[in-house]
């Protein structure tokens, strides 16, 4: 088993209307916040929503110290979306300087709406698949964004360059299984499923351009 010790993911902190406002200035001059509401989800950050008097609410996204670098891979892949035909916050600060508050952050417009997962058990079936062919559709846009190459995306483009989509995930999969095994894992199982992999390995789809499909994070989906 991995002896590393876990990341610290997810900080929780309690922003004060006082940083709030500090923050919010930096940005936009004359702007008063009047509270700060901690939203559901996030994977690996603290995600508040900074609501403003007369003014649209702003969301305010911050970084475990870990991977404070995911503060610059939000803002390049929000500008590889900048021209995309769906709706993408814009980022109004980035900052990692640790003047404010001690951590890595992104300040950015909230995008209107709902969160789906509140509306989705009054929806009817067709609502719903109106609602996923909706998302397929922005998921196709996104995938005609062209990149170098496959790979994990960085601050500052693809960190990790593979000519192919396969290649790209044969060694994402391989990466997991031998972190699965790390951290005490079942080395059988790992094997096993090695082998299944391999035994499909002639399964093809035609070839595509590098695309950011695999690689890229949408904004969460409003409705």
């Amino acid at each position: 088993m991995s002896d590393d010790p876990p990341l610290q993911l997810k900080p929780r902190l309690a922003i004060s209307i006082d940083q709030a406002q500090a923050i919010v200035s930096r940005a936009a001059a004359g702007a008063r916040v009047r509270d700060v509401i901690e939203l559901r989800g996030g994977e690996i950050s603290t995600i508040l929503e900074i609501a403003l008097v007369d003014a649209p609410n702003c969301i305010l996204k911050v970084y475990p110290a870990e991977l404070h670098w995911k503060m610059a891979k939000e803002v390049h892949v929000l500008g590889l979306l900048r021209d995309v035909d769906i709706p993408v916050p814009r980022i109004l600060l980035a900052d990692d300087t640790n003047s404010v508050i001690d951590l890595s952050f992104v300040l950015m417009r909230k995008l209107d709406g709902v969160e789906l997962s509140r509306r989705d058990p009054e929806l009817s079936e067709q609502e719903q698949l109106a609602i996923f062919a909706e998302i397929g559709a922005a998921l196709r846009r996104i995938n005609d964004v062209p990149l170098d190459s496959f790979g994990y995306i960085g601050p500052n483009g693809v960190w990790t360059p593979h000519p192919t989509d396969r290649a790209y995930m044969s060694a994402q999969f391989e990466r997991k299984l031998t972190e699965f095994c790390s951290r005490g894992g079942d080395a059988a199982l790992a094997e096993r499923l090695r082998a299944g992999i391999a035994a499909r390995a002639t399964c093809s789809t035609p070839p595509r351009r590098p695309a950011s499909a695999t690689t890229i994070s949408m904004p969460a989906m409003c409705w």
